[in-house]
């Protein structure tokens, strides 16, 4: 585990052990959950259960192998790649970099710096791990499960993209507003780093960056595997 533990009284000290990840359990990843790539079907919904997040490059990318192709895994991998910004930047970076479409990326750099750099929130991503929530400190149980569904919104169809935008919601225990709306697609776009339409790429999820509720003062954030 990750030896990041932060009190309600600290500040939030985005301090990080290194390790490496030879010395940890592999990462184990399974996705279920069926979500149409093509057809808005509402009340469609899928879910990522994982054992840890990845600690390098390569370990996300053998993730998005297993899960990339699903548009809930795309949302999953964002996460991942978002909690490893926080631990190390060049890592994180490059890992957004690979599951954003080009012009996402900025605001995504921009906002991750905002909330570990500035805001320090440690916990950011852990509101989107059920079983994580206000009165437990944002400690979720593990593994670790993602849940995304279709969002009420129609699936809208991109000419710049020649592609299907998908538009879905991934719940949150740290907002009221929850679930958070992002967006997903596929596309053969030269430039695109989404591998010639294998992997899902995020168009839009600015949600997942909104700042949200502080732990209880009662509990103690024990950080995240």
């Amino acid at each position: 585990m990750f030896n990041n533990s932060f009190s309600p009284n600290s500040d939030l000290s985005l301090t990080v052990n290194s390790v490496q990840s030879a010395q940890l359990d592999p990462v184990s990843v399974s996705i279920s959950g069926s979500i149409d790539h093509t057809t808005h079907q509402r009340g469609q919904s899928g879910t990522v259960t994982f054992n840890r997040f990845p600690a390098t490059v390569d370990e996300w990318k053998q993730v998005r192998e297993q899960i990339g192709s699903e548009p809930h895994g795309a949302i999953a991998l964002q996460v991942m790649a978002s909690e490893m910004y926080r631990r190390d930047p060049k890592i994180g970076k490059e890992c957004i970099e690979l599951n954003n479409v080009v012009s996402n990326i900025p605001s995504c750099i921009r906002r991750l710096q905002d909330l570990f750099v500035y805001e320090k929130n440690p916990y950011q991503m852990a509101y989107y791990l059920k079983g994580a929530t206000q009165q437990n400190g944002f400690n979720p149980p593990k593994p670790y499960t993602i849940e995304v569904k279709v969002s009420n919104n129609a699936y809208a169809k991109s000419t710049d993209y020649q592609t299907v935008v998908l538009n879905l919601s991934v719940n949150s225990s740290g907002h009221d507003s929850s679930p958070l709306p992002c967006s997903v697609l596929k596309t053969k776009r030269p430039g695109e780093s989404g591998e010639n339409g294998k992997f899902f790429l995020v168009f839009g999820c600015s949600s997942l960056y909104l700042k949200g509720k502080q732990a209880s003062f009662e509990s103690t954030f024990r950080g995240l595997d």
